[in-house]
């Protein structure tokens, strides 16, 4: 990865429609240079999707101990399959996993984290409902130089 694949991330993680004849004008290099260079960061992983944020509605953040380790992974494909959860996270520290979950009201956040709770194997749920997001337009990746 070097300075033009960051400068890429960045303006799609401004803005995900941002055409590659755009980004090529932007960073003074090919069209078709930018259209190897993102396929290419996709076929590494740097980008797993394009993607929207949703706007009007509820956003929380579900987070569930399971009864045992063992069962967070075939947990978490259970529900990351209920409608209205976003990604599902197998995480470090108090839980074992963390559900973003997104709905039009506090009754369908509720029975979101009501199907959660009814998978066997989870134990019980946290829930902290955000009330506002902030984020870094810019993506933290360092370009490391080639030593000769």
């Amino acid at each position: 990865m070097d300075e033009v694949d960051i400068a890429i991330l960045n303006l799609l993680k401004k803005d995900a429609r941002i055409s590659y004849t755009r980004i090529a004008e932007k960073l003074g290099v090919s069209e078709s240079t930018v259209r190897k260079r993102v396929k290419a960061l996709v076929e590494k992983g740097y980008i797993e999707r394009f993607t929207i944020e949703q706007g009007r509605g509820i956003r929380a953040i579900v987070l569930i101990n399971s009864r045992i380790e063992s069962y967070c992974p075939s947990i978490a494909k259970q529900i990351v399959k209920i409608k209205g959860v976003e990604k599902v996270y197998e995480i470090s520290g108090q839980y074992d996993l963390a559900a973003i979950v997104f709905a039009p009201s506090s009754r369908e956040i509720n029975e979101i984290i009501e199907k959660i709770r009814s998978i066997e194997g989870v134990e019980r749920t946290y829930t902290c409902i955000v009330l506002d997001s902030h984020f870094n337009d810019s993506v933290n990746f360092s370009v490391d130089k080639v030593r000769k």
